[in-house]
Protein backbone atom coordinates (compact mmCIF):
# COMPACT_ATOMS: atom_id res chain seq x y z
CA UNK A 1 0.00 0.00 0.00
CA UNK A 2 1.45 3.39 -0.94
CA UNK A 3 1.60 6.34 1.45
CA UNK A 4 -1.02 8.17 -0.60
CA UNK A 5 -3.37 5.19 -0.64
CA UNK A 6 -2.87 4.62 3.07
CA UNK A 7 -3.58 8.26 3.93
CA UNK A 8 -6.74 8.11 1.83
CA UNK A 9 -7.84 4.96 3.64
CA UNK A 10 -7.28 6.54 7.03
CA UNK A 11 -9.09 9.72 5.99
CA UNK A 12 -12.02 7.60 4.80
CA UNK A 13 -12.13 5.92 8.21
CA UNK A 14 -11.98 9.31 9.93
CA UNK A 15 -14.74 10.72 7.76
CA UNK A 16 -16.92 7.72 8.58
CA UNK A 17 -16.29 8.32 12.26
CA UNK A 18 -17.66 11.85 11.94
CA UNK A 19 -21.19 10.46 12.19
CA UNK A 20 -20.92 8.52 15.42
CA UNK A 21 -23.43 8.53 18.27
CA UNK A 22 -22.26 7.32 21.66
CA UNK A 23 -24.49 4.53 23.03
CA UNK A 24 -24.11 1.74 25.56
CA UNK A 25 -21.88 -1.29 25.09
CA UNK A 26 -18.24 -2.01 24.35
CA UNK A 27 -16.31 -3.78 21.66
CA UNK A 28 -15.43 -6.48 24.13
CA UNK A 29 -19.04 -6.85 25.22
CA UNK A 30 -20.18 -7.23 21.64
CA UNK A 31 -17.46 -9.73 20.84
CA UNK A 32 -17.23 -12.06 23.82
CA UNK A 33 -19.52 -15.07 24.00
CA UNK A 34 -22.14 -15.09 25.37
CA UNK A 35 -22.15 -11.29 25.08
CA UNK A 36 -20.03 -10.32 28.09
CA UNK A 37 -16.53 -8.80 28.23
CA UNK A 38 -13.61 -10.74 29.62
CA UNK A 39 -13.40 -10.52 33.41
CA UNK A 40 -10.84 -8.11 34.88
CA UNK A 41 -7.79 -9.71 36.41
CA UNK A 42 -7.89 -8.78 40.11
CA UNK A 43 -4.12 -8.49 40.59
CA UNK A 44 -3.71 -5.85 37.87
CA UNK A 45 -5.07 -2.74 39.56
CA UNK A 46 -3.65 0.70 40.03
CA UNK A 47 -2.40 1.59 43.48
CA UNK A 48 -0.68 -1.72 44.20
CA UNK A 49 2.36 -1.19 46.40
CA UNK A 50 5.64 -3.00 46.89
CA UNK A 51 6.80 -5.41 44.21
CA UNK A 52 3.41 -6.75 43.08
CA UNK A 53 2.10 -6.32 39.54
CA UNK A 54 0.16 -3.14 38.79
CA UNK A 55 -1.54 -1.43 35.87
CA UNK A 56 -2.26 2.30 35.91
CA UNK A 57 -3.18 5.13 33.58
CA UNK A 58 -1.20 8.36 33.92
CA UNK A 59 -1.61 11.87 32.54
CA UNK A 60 0.72 14.86 32.54
CA UNK A 61 0.07 18.31 31.09
CA UNK A 62 0.02 18.44 27.26
CA UNK A 63 3.11 19.81 25.58
CA UNK A 64 4.75 20.68 22.29
CA UNK A 65 6.97 18.59 20.02
CA UNK A 66 9.29 20.91 18.10
CA UNK A 67 9.48 18.92 14.90
CA UNK A 68 7.66 20.69 12.08
CA UNK A 69 10.59 22.90 11.08
CA UNK A 70 8.93 25.98 9.68
CA UNK A 71 5.16 26.18 9.44
CA UNK A 72 4.56 26.35 13.18
CA UNK A 73 6.41 26.36 16.48
CA UNK A 74 5.75 22.65 16.81
CA UNK A 75 3.07 20.02 17.22
CA UNK A 76 0.87 19.78 20.33
CA UNK A 77 0.76 16.39 22.01
CA UNK A 78 -1.03 14.84 24.94
CA UNK A 79 1.22 13.12 27.48
CA UNK A 80 -0.86 10.06 28.34
CA UNK A 81 0.25 6.55 29.09
CA UNK A 82 -0.83 3.20 30.46
CA UNK A 83 1.96 1.85 32.64
CA UNK A 84 2.31 -1.77 33.67
CA UNK A 85 4.72 -2.80 36.42
CA UNK A 86 5.55 -6.50 36.78
CA UNK A 87 5.99 -8.49 39.96
CA UNK A 88 9.46 -8.74 41.47
CA UNK A 89 12.17 -6.39 42.62
CA UNK A 90 13.79 -5.84 39.21
CA UNK A 91 15.10 -3.68 37.71
CA UNK A 92 12.92 -4.77 34.79
CA UNK A 93 13.51 -4.05 31.08
CA UNK A 94 11.08 -1.73 29.32
CA UNK A 95 8.74 -2.22 26.35
CA UNK A 96 7.10 0.79 24.69
CA UNK A 97 3.79 0.16 22.90
CA UNK A 98 2.66 2.48 20.07
CA UNK A 99 -0.89 2.70 18.73
CA UNK A 100 -1.76 3.57 15.14
CA UNK A 101 -3.46 6.27 13.13
CA UNK A 102 -7.07 6.21 14.23
CA UNK A 103 -9.68 8.92 14.52
CA UNK A 104 -9.24 10.85 17.76
CA UNK A 105 -12.40 12.97 18.21
CA UNK A 106 -15.85 11.47 18.72
CA UNK A 107 -18.70 13.34 17.07
CA UNK A 108 -22.23 13.48 18.39
CA UNK A 109 -23.86 12.70 15.06
CA UNK A 110 -25.28 9.42 13.93
CA UNK A 111 -24.01 6.33 12.33
CA UNK A 112 -20.64 4.61 12.22
CA UNK A 113 -19.09 1.52 13.68
CA UNK A 114 -15.52 2.75 13.32
CA UNK A 115 -15.28 3.64 17.02
CA UNK A 116 -16.68 1.49 19.80
CA UNK A 117 -19.71 2.81 21.67
CA UNK A 118 -17.95 3.45 24.99
CA UNK A 119 -14.30 4.26 24.31
CA UNK A 120 -11.70 5.40 26.80
CA UNK A 121 -11.79 9.16 26.37
CA UNK A 122 -11.01 12.54 27.85
CA UNK A 123 -11.41 16.17 26.73
CA UNK A 124 -8.84 17.98 24.64
CA UNK A 125 -10.57 21.05 23.16
CA UNK A 126 -7.34 22.15 21.48
CA UNK A 127 -7.91 19.36 18.97
CA UNK A 128 -11.51 18.28 19.55
CA UNK A 129 -14.56 20.46 20.16
CA UNK A 130 -15.02 22.30 23.43
CA UNK A 131 -17.55 20.54 25.72
CA UNK A 132 -21.00 21.87 24.95
CA UNK A 133 -19.88 23.73 21.84
CA UNK A 134 -20.79 22.08 18.52
CA UNK A 135 -18.15 22.26 15.80
CA UNK A 136 -18.51 20.96 12.28
CA UNK A 137 -17.74 17.25 12.20
CA UNK A 138 -16.45 17.19 15.78
CA UNK A 139 -17.46 16.12 19.25
CA UNK A 140 -15.85 17.00 22.58
CA UNK A 141 -14.34 13.61 23.36
CA UNK A 142 -10.67 12.95 22.66
CA UNK A 143 -10.04 9.21 22.39
CA UNK A 144 -7.27 7.62 24.45
CA UNK A 145 -6.15 5.24 21.71
CA UNK A 146 -3.15 4.21 23.81
CA UNK A 147 -5.53 2.82 26.44
CA UNK A 148 -7.01 0.63 23.71
CA UNK A 149 -3.77 -1.39 23.78
CA UNK A 150 -3.67 -1.87 27.56
CA UNK A 151 -4.09 -5.64 27.05
CA UNK A 152 -0.70 -5.70 25.32
CA UNK A 153 0.79 -3.84 28.29
CA UNK A 154 -0.74 -6.30 30.73
CA UNK A 155 0.51 -9.34 28.79
CA UNK A 156 4.01 -7.87 28.82
CA UNK A 157 3.97 -7.27 32.59
CA UNK A 158 3.14 -10.94 33.07
CA UNK A 159 6.43 -11.73 31.32
CA UNK A 160 8.42 -9.45 33.59
CA UNK A 161 8.53 -6.25 31.55
CA UNK A 162 7.80 -2.68 32.56
CA UNK A 163 5.47 -1.80 29.70
CA UNK A 164 3.98 1.52 28.68
CA UNK A 165 1.43 2.29 25.96
CA UNK A 166 1.91 5.93 25.01
CA UNK A 167 -0.24 8.50 23.23
CA UNK A 168 1.36 9.28 19.86
CA UNK A 169 -1.11 11.91 18.64
CA UNK A 170 0.57 15.13 17.53
CA UNK A 171 -1.45 16.81 14.76
CA UNK A 172 0.55 18.00 11.80
CA UNK A 173 -0.93 17.83 8.32
CA UNK A 174 -4.05 15.96 9.40
CA UNK A 175 -5.48 16.96 12.76
CA UNK A 176 -7.07 13.54 13.36
CA UNK A 177 -3.86 11.57 12.82
CA UNK A 178 -0.38 11.55 14.23
CA UNK A 179 2.81 13.41 13.58
CA UNK A 180 5.68 12.57 11.27
CA UNK A 181 6.22 8.85 11.86
CA UNK A 182 9.98 9.12 12.08
CA UNK A 183 10.94 12.07 14.24
CA UNK A 184 7.60 12.45 16.00
CA UNK A 185 7.33 8.87 17.20
CA UNK A 186 11.01 8.83 18.08
CA UNK A 187 10.74 11.99 20.18
CA UNK A 188 7.62 10.74 21.98
CA UNK A 189 9.23 7.38 22.79
CA UNK A 190 12.28 9.21 24.13
CA UNK A 191 10.09 11.51 26.23
CA UNK A 192 8.24 8.65 27.91
CA UNK A 193 11.49 6.75 28.46
CA UNK A 194 12.82 9.88 30.14
CA UNK A 195 9.75 9.83 32.39
CA UNK A 196 10.38 6.17 33.27
CA UNK A 197 14.02 6.95 34.01
CA UNK A 198 12.90 9.73 36.36
CA UNK A 199 10.39 7.44 38.07
CA UNK A 200 13.17 4.92 38.61
CA UNK A 201 15.21 7.66 40.33
CA UNK A 202 12.30 8.63 42.54
CA UNK A 203 11.37 11.77 40.57
CA UNK A 204 7.65 11.20 40.11
CA UNK A 205 6.60 14.43 38.32
CA UNK A 206 3.65 14.62 40.69
CA UNK A 207 2.17 11.28 39.59
CA UNK A 208 2.71 9.47 42.91
CA UNK A 209 2.91 6.03 41.35
CA UNK A 210 3.76 3.52 44.10
CA UNK A 211 6.41 0.84 43.94
CA UNK A 212 8.36 2.05 40.88
CA UNK A 213 11.57 3.53 42.27
CA UNK A 214 14.61 1.38 41.51
CA UNK A 215 12.61 -1.17 39.48
CA UNK A 216 12.87 0.18 35.90
CA UNK A 217 15.79 -0.50 33.55
CA UNK A 218 15.58 1.89 30.58
CA UNK A 219 18.89 0.63 29.17
CA UNK A 220 17.02 -2.39 27.74
CA UNK A 221 14.14 -1.43 25.45
CA UNK A 222 11.66 -3.36 23.32
CA UNK A 223 9.28 -1.76 20.81
CA UNK A 224 5.75 -2.86 19.89
CA UNK A 225 3.51 -1.08 17.42
CA UNK A 226 0.07 -1.58 15.91
CA UNK A 227 -0.90 -0.19 12.49
CA UNK A 228 1.13 2.97 11.87
CA UNK A 229 2.91 2.27 15.15
CA UNK A 230 3.91 -1.09 13.66
CA UNK A 231 5.19 0.67 10.56
CA UNK A 232 7.39 2.79 12.78
CA UNK A 233 8.71 -0.28 14.61
CA UNK A 234 9.98 -1.62 11.26
CA UNK A 235 11.61 1.71 10.29
CA UNK A 236 15.31 2.66 10.25
CA UNK A 237 14.89 5.14 13.11
CA UNK A 238 13.32 2.53 15.38
CA UNK A 239 16.11 0.08 14.55
CA UNK A 240 18.64 2.63 15.82
CA UNK A 241 17.08 2.87 19.31
CA UNK A 242 19.81 2.49 21.95
CA UNK A 243 19.41 -0.67 24.02
CA UNK A 244 16.88 -2.23 21.65
CA UNK A 245 16.54 -5.99 22.27
CA UNK A 246 13.49 -6.90 20.20
CA UNK A 247 10.58 -5.53 18.17
CA UNK A 248 7.04 -6.60 17.28
CA UNK A 249 4.96 -5.06 14.48
CA UNK A 250 1.24 -5.86 14.63
CA UNK A 251 -0.57 -5.32 11.32
CA UNK A 252 1.94 -2.61 10.31
CA UNK A 253 1.02 0.34 8.12
CA UNK A 254 4.45 1.00 6.68
CA UNK A 255 5.28 4.53 5.57
CA UNK A 256 9.07 4.59 5.86
CA UNK A 257 11.82 2.64 4.21
CA UNK A 258 12.57 -0.41 6.36
CA UNK A 259 16.11 -0.97 7.60
CA UNK A 260 17.81 -4.21 8.60
CA UNK A 261 17.27 -4.72 12.32
CA UNK A 262 19.97 -6.43 14.32
CA UNK A 263 17.54 -7.70 16.95
CA UNK A 264 14.79 -10.36 16.73
CA UNK A 265 11.69 -9.04 14.98
CA UNK A 266 8.16 -10.47 14.82
CA UNK A 267 5.54 -9.35 12.30
CA UNK A 268 1.91 -10.26 13.14
CA UNK A 269 -0.68 -10.11 10.36
CA UNK A 270 -4.47 -10.41 10.43
CA UNK A 271 -6.09 -12.68 7.84
CA UNK A 272 -9.19 -10.42 7.78
CA UNK A 273 -7.33 -7.09 7.94
CA UNK A 274 -9.64 -4.44 6.49
CA UNK A 275 -7.13 -1.59 6.62
CA UNK A 276 -3.54 -2.44 5.64
CA UNK A 277 -4.24 -5.84 4.00
CA UNK A 278 -3.43 -9.36 5.25
CA UNK A 279 0.07 -9.28 3.71
CA UNK A 280 1.16 -6.20 5.66
CA UNK A 281 4.81 -6.35 6.64
CA UNK A 282 5.51 -9.73 5.05
CA UNK A 283 7.68 -8.35 2.23
CA UNK A 284 9.70 -6.39 4.77
CA UNK A 285 10.26 -9.51 6.86
CA UNK A 286 11.38 -11.45 3.79
CA UNK A 287 13.88 -8.71 2.98
CA UNK A 288 15.05 -8.63 6.60
CA UNK A 289 15.54 -12.40 6.55
CA UNK A 290 17.58 -12.18 3.34
CA UNK A 291 19.73 -9.37 4.73
CA UNK A 292 21.14 -11.63 7.42
CA UNK A 293 21.35 -8.76 9.93
CA UNK A 294 19.23 -10.67 12.47
CA UNK A 295 18.79 -14.38 13.10
CA UNK A 296 15.07 -13.95 13.81
CA UNK A 297 12.76 -12.40 11.21
CA UNK A 298 9.46 -14.03 12.13
CA UNK A 299 6.16 -13.66 10.32
CA UNK A 300 2.87 -14.94 11.76
CA UNK A 301 -0.67 -14.83 10.33
CA UNK A 302 -3.69 -14.87 12.67
CA UNK A 303 -6.83 -16.50 11.29
CA UNK A 304 -10.09 -14.54 11.54
CA UNK A 305 -8.38 -11.35 12.73
CA UNK A 306 -9.18 -7.83 11.52
CA UNK A 307 -7.38 -4.55 12.04
CA UNK A 308 -9.69 -2.56 14.31
CA UNK A 309 -10.31 -5.46 16.68
CA UNK A 310 -6.76 -5.20 18.10
CA UNK A 311 -7.58 -1.82 19.73
CA UNK A 312 -10.45 -1.88 22.23
CA UNK A 313 -11.36 1.74 21.39
CA UNK A 314 -12.37 0.71 17.89
CA UNK A 315 -15.43 -1.22 16.72
CA UNK A 316 -14.04 -4.71 16.05
CA UNK A 317 -16.24 -5.64 13.08
CA UNK A 318 -18.54 -4.10 10.53
CA UNK A 319 -22.29 -4.26 10.94
CA UNK A 320 -23.32 -7.87 10.56
CA UNK A 321 -20.13 -9.23 12.10
CA UNK A 322 -17.89 -9.42 9.05
CA UNK A 323 -14.63 -7.55 8.60
CA UNK A 324 -12.38 -7.03 5.59
CA UNK A 325 -12.78 -9.89 3.14
CA UNK A 326 -14.13 -12.22 5.85
CA UNK A 327 -17.75 -13.09 6.44
CA UNK A 328 -19.07 -13.15 9.99
CA UNK A 329 -18.69 -16.93 10.12
CA UNK A 330 -14.95 -16.58 9.38
CA UNK A 331 -14.22 -13.91 11.98
CA UNK A 332 -12.62 -14.82 15.29
CA UNK A 333 -13.84 -13.49 18.60
CA UNK A 334 -12.22 -10.04 18.96
CA UNK A 335 -11.51 -10.83 22.62
CA UNK A 336 -9.61 -13.95 21.56
CA UNK A 337 -7.84 -12.10 18.73
CA UNK A 338 -6.61 -9.40 21.10
CA UNK A 339 -5.45 -12.01 23.59
CA UNK A 340 -3.65 -13.95 20.86
CA UNK A 341 -1.80 -10.87 19.58
CA UNK A 342 -0.89 -9.73 23.10
CA UNK A 343 0.31 -13.14 24.29
CA UNK A 344 2.33 -13.73 21.11
CA UNK A 345 3.97 -10.34 21.55
CA UNK A 346 4.88 -10.87 25.19
CA UNK A 347 6.19 -14.40 24.72
CA UNK A 348 8.28 -13.42 21.71
CA UNK A 349 9.94 -10.47 23.46
CA UNK A 350 10.62 -12.52 26.61
CA UNK A 351 12.48 -15.09 24.49
CA UNK A 352 14.21 -12.38 22.43
CA UNK A 353 15.51 -10.77 25.61
CA UNK A 354 17.12 -13.97 26.82
CA UNK A 355 18.35 -14.85 23.30
CA UNK A 356 16.51 -18.15 23.21
CA UNK A 357 18.00 -20.82 20.92
CA UNK A 358 14.47 -21.54 19.67
CA UNK A 359 11.08 -19.85 20.05
CA UNK A 360 7.88 -21.48 21.29
CA UNK A 361 4.91 -19.13 21.06
CA UNK A 362 1.37 -19.55 22.44
CA UNK A 363 -1.45 -20.69 20.17
CA UNK A 364 -4.94 -20.04 21.53
CA UNK A 365 -8.21 -21.55 20.44
CA UNK A 366 -9.87 -19.51 17.69
CA UNK A 367 -7.50 -17.14 15.87
CA UNK A 368 -4.92 -19.86 15.17
CA UNK A 369 -1.44 -18.52 14.39
CA UNK A 370 0.47 -19.80 11.39
CA UNK A 371 4.02 -18.95 10.35
CA UNK A 372 7.61 -19.10 11.51
CA UNK A 373 11.10 -17.64 11.28
CA UNK A 374 11.84 -16.63 7.69
CA UNK A 375 15.58 -16.48 8.28
CA UNK A 376 17.18 -19.65 6.96
CA UNK A 377 19.34 -21.33 9.59
CA UNK A 378 17.92 -19.12 12.34
CA UNK A 379 16.21 -20.30 15.53
CA UNK A 380 13.12 -22.39 14.90
CA UNK A 381 9.77 -20.81 15.78
CA UNK A 382 6.95 -23.17 16.72
CA UNK A 383 3.62 -22.94 18.51
CA UNK A 384 2.27 -24.62 21.62
CA UNK A 385 -1.33 -24.76 22.87
CA UNK A 386 -1.98 -22.12 25.52
CA UNK A 387 -4.88 -20.81 27.56
CA UNK A 388 -6.44 -17.48 26.77
CA UNK A 389 -5.56 -14.92 29.42
CA UNK A 390 -8.07 -12.34 30.64
CA UNK A 391 -7.35 -8.64 30.69
CA UNK A 392 -8.48 -5.66 32.72
CA UNK A 393 -11.08 -3.44 31.09
CA UNK A 394 -9.13 -0.23 30.32
CA UNK A 395 -12.14 1.87 31.33
CA UNK A 396 -11.74 0.67 34.91
CA UNK A 397 -8.11 1.77 35.32
CA UNK A 398 -7.52 4.43 37.92
CA UNK A 399 -5.81 7.46 36.48
CA UNK A 400 -3.03 9.34 38.22
CA UNK A 401 -2.60 12.84 36.90
CA UNK A 402 -0.34 15.82 37.37
CA UNK A 403 -0.15 19.33 35.96
CA UNK A 404 3.60 19.06 35.64
CA UNK A 405 5.12 19.01 32.15
CA UNK A 406 7.32 16.53 30.37
CA UNK A 407 7.26 18.55 27.11
CA UNK A 408 7.48 22.34 26.61
CA UNK A 409 4.24 24.27 27.08
CA UNK A 410 1.91 24.76 24.09
CA UNK A 411 1.86 28.45 23.08
CA UNK A 412 -1.50 30.11 23.58
CA UNK A 413 -1.13 31.61 20.12
CA UNK A 414 -1.00 28.20 18.38
CA UNK A 415 -4.13 27.66 16.30
CA UNK A 416 -5.35 24.36 14.89
CA UNK A 417 -7.74 24.21 11.95
CA UNK A 418 -9.96 21.32 12.95
CA UNK A 419 -10.70 19.84 9.56
CA UNK A 420 -8.95 17.01 7.71
CA UNK A 421 -6.01 18.09 5.54
CA UNK A 422 -5.92 21.67 6.87
CA UNK A 423 -2.85 21.25 9.04
CA UNK A 424 -2.10 23.42 12.06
Amino acid sequence: MTTTTRRAAHLTAATAAFALTLTCGTAAARAAAPGKPASPRPTATAGTTGNAASLASYRLAPGLLKITGGRTAGNPSQVHGVLGMPKGKGPHPVVVVLHGTHHNCVTTKDASDVVTHTPVKTHWPLVCAKPGKPERGLGPDYLRQNAGLSHVVQALTRKGFVAVSIDVVSPEVWWGGETDPIKGYTDLVSAHLRLLSDLNKGVDHGLRLPGVKGRIDTSRVGLVGHSRGGGYVLSPKAAQRAGLFGAVAIEPAENAEPAPHKVPVLNIRGACDEDVEPQAGRATMKALARSGSTRVAADVLLAGTGHRMINTNLAPTDKGGGIGSCKASQVASPVAARAQAAQLTAAFLEQALRKAPSYRLPALDGPAPKGGNLRKGGPALTFRPARQETFTDPRTLREVSSKQRLLPAIPKSLKIHKRPDDGI
